[in-house]
């Protein structure tokens, strides 16, 4: 008869025999669609989708992407371009409007580089906003960091494509 394994004394890379398993086939539900009371949540705690803790710490002390006016303007203006769009469902049987990613909204998405749709870059941007805001740092030299970064992704996309 086999002892109980102590899980306290597993260590990374050891080999350990099971004794049984079965494997389930299921599918979970789809995440709920997103009304602009959600997104408006989600950008405000931006920090449950950080990769890293000081990412986390940058979002928490923000308060998340951009300001109670900004966001509700930013999803506005990704409406107004087509980039999002208004939807009437029912969810939860009763009938709500969503929003969701249009055709054109889900091909930026796609072209975009990875560095420029991650929540740690925002919460970056965010910092040096605030720094600005407390007159630490000046505008022209958050546009200069802009300036550069911009050019290095563009750079990296020109580079991808000559590879590619």
């Amino acid at each position: 008869m086999n002892k109980p394994l102590n899980i306290g004394k597993v260590r990374v890379g050891a080999i350990i025999g099971a004794v049984s398993a079965r494997v389930e086939v299921t599918q979970s539900p789809p995440p709920p669609s997103y009304t602009e009371a959600s997104l408006l949540e989600d950008m405000l705690f931006a920090s449950r989708h950080a990769q890293t803790p000081a990412d986390v710490a940058v979002l928490e002390a923000t308060n998340g992407i951009g300001t109670a006016r900004t966001r509700s303007e930013g999803i506005v203006d990704l409406i107004r371009n087509k980039s999002l769009a208004r939807e009437s469902r029912v969810v939860g049987g009763r009938q709500t409007t969503v929003v969701v990613m249009t055709e054109a909204g889900k091909k930026l998405e796609a072209a975009l580089p990875s560095e420029l749709k991650s929540v740690g870059l925002t919460a970056k941007w965010e910092m040096l906003c605030r720094r600005i805001e407390r007159g630490e740092v000046t505008a022209e030299s958050f546009l200069t960091v802009i300036r550069k970064f911009v050019a290095a992704v563009v750079a990296d996309v020109k580079k991808r494509k000559t590879v590619g």
